[in-house]
């Protein structure tokens, strides 16, 4: 079986010869301090530890973001920090000497008037399609691996307003500009459909995916309300046209707890969540013993104890042992690799996660 294959046939709860093995990405910062700890700057982590081909993602779907871009370049800098514009417009403060989250300090997007006014200048319709042929082209003719799941966008409508306006501004806009807020989401939903009438009748699609980043620690960054006036609608027509196509598993990507929106992610037919944030309480077999089996999980590895010892490894990968038997989960760190976690203790988890996979 190529791992495509266990992956279809584990979340469609199949018997398969092995569960998948899917790795979540490594911060720089981590590698430096693998390589102070003994690995060389010229090996691949993964081929080092013997994983060759582990399951990835190829996406099919066109550019989605403002579009032209913004000019990226640098403000201000000094020896530990640089202030630079993004590719969004934003005003965006980084650290040189480590990586952590980025600071946000300003976002185009500042009221109803300049939401309008980013409308005009960077999200019109015929742009955007002009900008999803040309990247659409660049993918969609590369032959496709074993190890490879093929996915499509779905949307990204939180992430979306939030990148542009950042979180305070865009909850206001919801209730200050909703028209224009409706107006932002109908044309990111237009370029959606025009993804999924071209590629899936040109290719395989395996999972409709979504990214939304849409919860925090303690909950949703929106109201239940909120989301299912300005958000859920799209998912549904989404998700409508793609089961009519034959393409049944989504892969719903947002950090935090989103334990408020799963009824209503279930209900519009998205059955699939990554990553599963231990931290934010998404536990996975708690979601599992809550939810059922219609929802497929994928993480819910704790990074805080991946971090701790090997006793702790030992005993956050059997904690995950009977969804792992069960189906319809993939284990994973939950989010990225942390330089909190030695490279000793990612071996060692690697090293076990590979014995559980072979059940």
């Amino acid at each position: 079986m190529t791992e495509r294959e266990r992956f279809l046939r584990t979340m469609r709860y199949e018997s398969v010869d092995r569960r998948p093995l899917y790795l979540v990405s490594i911060w720089d910062q981590t590698l430096t301090r693998w390589q102070q700890e003994g690995l060389h700057p010229d090996v691949n982590v993964h081929q080092y530890l013997g994983l060759n081909e582990p399951l990835t993602l190829r996406n099919l779907s066109g550019h989605m973001g403002p579009y032209p871009v913004f000019e990226t370049h640098t403000v201000w800098e000094d020896e530990e920090v640089r202030i630079s514009i993004d590719e969004y417009g934003r005003k965006v403060r980084d650290f040189k000497t480590h990586m952590t989250m980025p600071e946000w300090i300003e976002f185009p997007v500042k009221d109803r008037d300049t939401l309008g006014q980013f409308l005009n200048e960077h999200y019109s319709i015929e742009r955007l399609v002009e900008r999803f042929d040309k990247k659409w082209e660049e993918s969609i003719n590369q032959p496709q691996q074993g190890h490879e799941l093929t996915v499509l966008d779905g949307g990204c409508y939180y992430w979306t307003l939030r990148s542009i306006a950042g979180v305070e501004v865009a909850s206001y806009l919801f209730y200050d500009a909703p028209d224009l807020v409706d107006e932002l989401f109908e044309r990111y939903f237009t370029v959606v459909m025009e993804g999924m009438r071209r590629v899936l009748g040109q290719t395989r699609v395996d999972v409709i995916a979504f990214g939304e980043d849409i919860g925090f620690k303690t909950g949703p960054l929106i109201s239940p309300a909120t989301f299912r006036r300005f958000i859920l609608p799209y998912y549904r027509k989404a998700l409508e046209y793609a089961r009519s196509q034959g393409v049944e598993l989504t892969w719903y990507d947002s950090d935090g707890d989103v334990r408020a929106l799963i009824p209503d992610y279930l209900d519009a037919g998205i059955n699939g969540l990554c990553p599963c944030e231990v931290a934010a309480g998404m536990a996975p077999l708690e979601l599992r013993n809550q939810y059922g089996r219609e929802l497929r999980l994928i993480g819910g590895i704790d990074k805080r104890q991946i971090a701790k010892s090997r006793e702790a490894i030992d005993a956050e990968l059997e904690r995950n042992r009977p969804l792992l038997e069960e189906g319809g989960y993939i284990p994973a760190i939950d989010h990225s690799v942390p330089d909190d976690i030695s490279f000793d203790n990612y071996r060692y988890f690697v090293e076990k996660l590979m014995m559980m996979l072979d059940m």
